[in-house]
C-alpha cells in the first residue's frame, strides 16, 4: 500500500487559469502527490461533470496544502471533459500553455510516489483524446507514446499500483486497433498492445475487491473504458452486458458519464427499451455541465422504435450542441422522421442541411453526408427494418420483410445487396446464427466490390459467429474477407473490429 501523495489546486473559473501560471514554476522537488479527502470529492464531482463543484474542493485543496500536486492532474481532467464533450475549439487554443505548464509542474514532483507518472501519463493521454478529437493524429500519437512510457515505467517500479493499470489498458488497446491505413500512427506509437491486453488491465481495476478508498475511486473510470471497448468491439453481447451489471454493483451513480456508458451498451445489444427508460429518466442538474450528445441519443432510441417525438430530441441536440461531430447524422435522422411520416419534402430539406452543417469526420457523419450527397429517397422498407432492428425489435424487423412480397419493395441492386445483409442480422440476433450466415454468404457474394457497407459487416458478422463457435480458422479467414472489401461507409469502424477479431484469435489462441 502507498502513501497517497498530491499536488496544487484548481483556479475559479477557466478564464484565470493562465493567472496561475508563475505558481506552477515555484512547486520544489517538495511537492508531493497527495490525494486527500478534498481531492476525492472533487475527482467524484469531475465524473459526475459537476466542474464549479469540483473546483471548489480544489481551491479549498490549493489553500491547505500548496505543495499537493494532485489538484494539477485533476484539473486537466476538468479540461479534458469541456473539451471533449464540447468541442469549442477557442477553448482548447486558449488553455494548451496551462497544459504544457502543468506537466511541468508534475515533472517536479517526488518520483517517490507511484502517482507521479500515473498523473502525467494520464494528462498526456487525456490530452491526446483532445487532440485525436481535433484531428491532431500525429501529436495525439506521440502523447500516446508518453502516456504509455510513464505508465510502463511506473508498473515496473510499483507493480502493485492497481490504478496504473487503467493507463497500461488503454495505451495497449488503442494499439491493437490502428487500421491498416494509419500504420504511421502505429509506428510513432511504438506501442505493442492488443484490445484483449487492455481488456485484462482495465478489468483488473473494474474488479479491485481490497480495502483501499483510493483505488476503489478508480473503478468507475475503468468501467467507463470498459464500456466503451465492449459497445463497440466486443463480439460476445453477454460479455458487453456483464459490464452494465459491474457499473449497478460498484457504482450507483446517475451521472451523465455512467448513463452514457450504460445506455451505449444497451443500445448496441438490442435494449432498446431499457436504454430509452435510462435516458428519458435521466436527472438534469443545472450544476453539471451540460452533455448534450445524451439528447441525440435518446433521440435515437426512440427513432429506434419509429417514435417519431424524436424530432424533438434531434432538434434541442441541434438547438444547443456547439460542437462538429454529429451535426449532420443527426439532421439525415431529422429527415428519416419526416420521412417514415411521409412528408418527402421535409426529407429533403433536411438533407440540405446536412450538406451545410457539422464536420464529416466521423462514420455516422460521413455516412450522412454521402446520402445527402446521393439526392436518392431511401428504401423505406429498408429503412424501417434497418432502424427496427437496431432497437432490438427484430419480430418487427422481419416482419417488414416477411410481410409484402419482395418485389414490392425491392427495386435496385443495392436493395439486391441490403436485403441478404438486413435478414442475416435479423437472424443472427434473434437466435439463429446458422441461418444467418448462409444470408451473410449472399450477401457477400452480391455485393463484395461494391461500395456498401454491407458485405464488409457481413463478413464481419460471420467471424463473430465463427470465433463464438470455436472455429477459429473460418473466423479468420472471415475477419480477412472483412478487410478485403472497400466500402465507401464504416470502412474504418469495420476494419478496426475485424482488426480485433483476428488480435483476440492471436493472443487468446495462439
Amino acid at each position: 500500500m502507498y502513501p497517497h501523495h498530491t499536488r496544487p489546486k484548481a483556479r475559479f473559473s477557466i478564464i484565470f487559469l493562465l493567472s496561475w501560471a508563475f505558481l506552477f514554476s515555484s512547486y520544489s522537488s517538495f511537492s508531493q502527490f497527495n490525494y486527500s479527502t478534498g481531492c476525492q470529492n472533487a475527482y467524484q464531482d469531475i465524473l459526475n461533470l459537476k466542474f464549479q463543484d469540483a473546483q471548489r474542493h480544489l481551491t479549498i485543496e490549493r489553500s491547505s496544502d500548496p505543495g499537493n500536486l494532485i489538484p494539477l492532474y485533476l484539473e486537466n481532467y476538468i479540461d479534458y471533459l469541456t473539451l471533449f464533450i464540447s468541442e469549442d475549439h477557442s477553448h482548447y487554443d486558449k488553455i494548451k500553455p496551462a497544459f504544457m505548464n502543468r506537466l511541468d509542474a508534475l515533472e517536479k514532483g517526488l518520483d517517490s510516489s507511484p502517482y507521479r507518472d500515473f498523473c502525467l501519463g494520464e494528462s498526456n493521454l487525456q490530452w491526446a483524446f483532445v487532440q485525436m478529437k481535433f484531428g491532431e493524429y500525429t501529436q495525439a500519437a506521440l502523447r500516446v507514446r508518453k502516456a504509455n512510457q510513464y505508465f510502463t515505467t511506473n508498473a515496473k517500479r510499483f507493480p502493485e499500483f492497481i490504478p496504473n493499470n487503467i493507463g497500461l489498458g488503454i495505451t495497449h488497446f488503442l494499439a491493437g486497433l490502428v487500421p491498416d491505413s494509419y500504420k504511421w500512427i502505429a509506428t510513432i506509437m511504438g506501442i505493442n498492445g492488443s484490445v484483449s491486453q487492455g481488456l485484462r488491465e482495465l478489468k483488473s481495476v473494474a474488479n479491485y475487491s481490497g480495502s483501499d478508498v483510493i483505488y476503489n475511486q478508480f473503478k468507475p473510470q475503468a468501467l467507463l473504458y470498459m464500456a466503451m471497448v465492449s459497445a463497440n468491439l466486443g463480439k460476445d453481447k453477454s460479455e458487453a452486458l456483464k459490464v452494465v451489471e459491474l457499473f449497478a454493483r460498484n457504482n450507483g451513480s446517475s451521472g451523465p458519464l455512467i448513463i452514457f456508458a450504460r445506455a451505449s451498451i444497451l443500445m448496441k445489444n438490442g435494449k432498446n427499451e431499457k436504454a430509452l427508460e435510462i435516458l428519458s429518466q435521466r436527472p438534469h442538474d443545472p450544476g453539471s455541465f451540460p452533455f448534450y450528445f445524451l439528447d441525440f441519443m435518446e433521440g435515437n432510441a426512440r427513432l429506434n422504435n419509429l417514435d417519431t417525438s424524436a424530432l424533438t430530441n434531434f432538434t434541442y441536440f441541434l438547438g444547443h450542441f456547439r460542437g462538429e461531430h454529429y451535426i449532420k447524422s443527426a439532421w439525415q435522422k431529422v429527415g428519416w422522421l419526416k420521412f417514415i411520416k411521409g412528408d418527402t419534402n421535409g426529407y429533403r430539406q433536411a438533407m440540405v442541411k446536412v450538406i451545410g452543417s457539422g464536420n464529416a469526420s466521423g462514420e455516422e457523419d460521413k455516412q450522412a453526408q454521402r446520402e445527402a450527397e446521393s439526392k436518392q429517397l431511401p428504401n423505406l422498407v429498408m429503412l424501417r427494418a434497418r432502424l427496427l432492428f437496431d432497437g432490438g425489435y427484430y419480430e418487427k424487423a422481419a416482419a417488414e420483410f416477411l410481410n409484402r412480397p419482395s418485389k414490392s419493395y425491392l427495386f435496385t441492386r443495392k436493395d439486391l445487396v441490403e436485403y441478404p445483409y438486413r435478414l442475416g442480422r435479423i437472424y443472427h440476433e434473434s437466435g439463429s446464427p446458422d441461418k444467418a450466415l448462409g444470408y451473410y454468404r449472399l450477401a457477400i457474394q452480391r455485393g463484395k466490390n461494391d461500395p456498401w457497407y454491407f458485405a464488409a459487416s457481413a463478413a464481419l458478422q460471420m467471424g463473430f459467429i465463427y470465433e463464438n463457435k470455436g472455429d477459429l480458422v473460418r473466423a479468420d479467414s472471415a475477419y480477412h474477407v472483412c478487410l478485403e472489401c472497400r466500402p465507401a461507409e464504416y470502412k474504418a469502424s469495420l476494419s478496426q473490429k475485424a482488426k480485433a477479431g483476428i488480435n483476440r484469435i492471436k493472443t487468446d489462441h495462439p
